[in-house]
């Protein structure tokens, strides 16, 4: 995974994961014998964690043109030269392909590198690792253990199949709905509140939705058109998991689909970062999508 050279740790406090600050390594060695030696397991899981450089870039793009907040293009640059002969290769990795490994390797690196630029995950750490951070959060002491790498594999498709059904609409905002008593039931009093603080702070009043309705009636197509120029087609991810015989559906990790669908259904509600789960939530179409995800 890319967090040995971030700055920054997913930490579960009081309940809730947070982003917390940590310190930079001094340097990164890495020895490419080993890791083309390593477990199949753990290779698919380094390549599962790469997958999601797509959905979190239009995440956070999407964020950006709809909510203003700072965006870099930066952190993506760094993995340009590799991500495209990595995906093609990603059966080589299981084959003990040094120049795979070196390629899986250095993309995993510059990815934390990255968040440094940023002051943050932003880059790295978006729908896709909600949705995780949820799982993890909610899934008690009989969820199947499973690598990060292997969880953010299946959740980058989930969002790569949300971030298609929401760009082939064009959506219309209601206000964000901030309910303290369900978010209290649901995930306990002290979690709640604090996922009740996280929401609140990107929720959407009538006039911030009225606001962002009247750009999206004159904008929609161009932003649509930056957004779609960063992702990648979900067919391509797919097809880049299936070469590497990795966990694809969230049953290959063990996940009942009614704990996946409402793992989708909630994860936006605990962090305050705004991406497409909270678009197609706020547009009405997240309900709909969740039904067919298992």
């Amino acid at each position: 995974m890319n967090g040995y050279t971030s700055a920054n740790a997913a930490i579960t406090v009081g309940g809730l994961k947070r982003s917390l600050a940590a310190r930079t390594p001094a340097g990164v060695f890495l020895d490419l014998t080993v890791l083309a030696a390593a477990p199949r397991r753990m290779i698919r899981s380094g390549l599962g964690d790469s997958l999601c450089r797509s959905t979190a870039q239009a995440d956070w793009l999407l964020s950006h043109l709809l909510r203003e907040t700072p965006y870099r293009e930066a952190p993506f640059a760094l993995l340009a030269g590799d991500e495209g002969a990595l995906f093609a290769s990603a059966a080589a990795l299981l084959a003990a392909d040094l120049e795979a490994m070196g390629r899986l390797a250095r993309t995993l690196v510059l990815s934390g590198l990255g968040m440094c630029l940023c002051g943050g995950s932003y880059p790295a750490s978006q729908g896709e690792h909600l949705i995780s951070h949820y799982i993890e959060m909610m899934g008690g002491p009989d969820l199947p253990a499973s690598f990060h790498g292997e969880q953010i594999g299946v959740t980058t498709l989930t969002m790569a199949r949300l971030q298609e059904r929401v760009l082939d609409t064009t959506p219309v905002l209601r206000p964000t709905v901030v309910d303290p008593a369900d978010l209290a039931a649901h995930f306990g009093v002290e979690t709640g509140a604090a996922c009740a603080r996280e929401l609140a702070a990107k929720a959407l009043s009538p006039a911030a939705a009225d606001a962002l309705n009247d750009r999206l009636s004159r904008s929609w197509p161009a932003i649509r058109r930056r957004l779609a120029g960063v992702r990648l087609a979900t067919a391509d991810l797919q097809r880049t998991l299936a070469a590497a015989g990795a966990p694809m559906r969230p049953s290959d990790l063990g996940w009942a689909p009614p704990f996946y669908r409402t793992a989708v259904a909630r994860a936006r509600q605990i962090r305050s970062r705004y991406g497409f789960l909270d678009l197609a939530g706020d547009a009405g179409l997240l309900e709909a999508f969740v039904a067919h995800e298992e």
